[in-house]
């Protein structure tokens, strides 16, 4: 082997194991924020809401700076939306939203299998000019037809 091609297959582990590595630390940090959250007051305050969502049929459930809010397939409508200003909190950052949208999909199993949620991330314009952004865990059109048409034979049998 020539020494160029060495060179090049040199610099690519390098580079290979410095990407590596620098997933690693901020996959480290993200598990620290995450611990750091669920300790806090507002996790607590949130948490029935997250429990009893979990035992439902979800369309969306969205992640805002200033508001979490869940909606049932079934019945069709709100399940809770949690405000966080008029709970007692501070507005969420930009890094906790995200690192709240990783915990909810923790505590709810189902939003994490990618066949049947997709995780998408949203800008919101405020009045004031100011950009944020939130996250919504979607259903997938197959599943929801899916939960939907077991539902439609239950109600058959009755």
């Amino acid at each position: 082997m020539n020494s160029l091609a060495f060179a090049v297959v040199f610099l690519a582990l390098a580079a290979g194991s410095f990407l590596l590595l620098h997933y690693l630390r901020e996959r480290q940090k993200e598990l620290l924020r995450m611990e750091q959250l669920r300790s806090k007051r507002l996790y607590k305050d949130l948490y029935p809401l997250i429990t009893r969502a979990a035992a439902r049929d979800l369309d969306q459930v969205r992640i805002e700076r200033d508001r979490i809010a869940f909606t049932l397939v079934y019945p069709p409508g709100t399940l809770g939306v949690f405000e966080v200003r008029q709970s007692g909190h501070h507005q969420l950052s930009r890094t906790r939203t995200r690192v709240m949208a990783e915990i909810i999909a923790e505590d709810i199993d189902i939003l994490r299998d990618k066949s049947k949620y997709s995780l998408t991330r949203y800008r919101i314009t405020r009045a004031n000019g100011s950009c944020d952004y939130g996250y919504v865990y979607t259903i997938r059109t197959p599943y929801k037809d899916a939960i939907m048409e077991a539902r439609n034979r239950i109600s058959m049998r009755v």
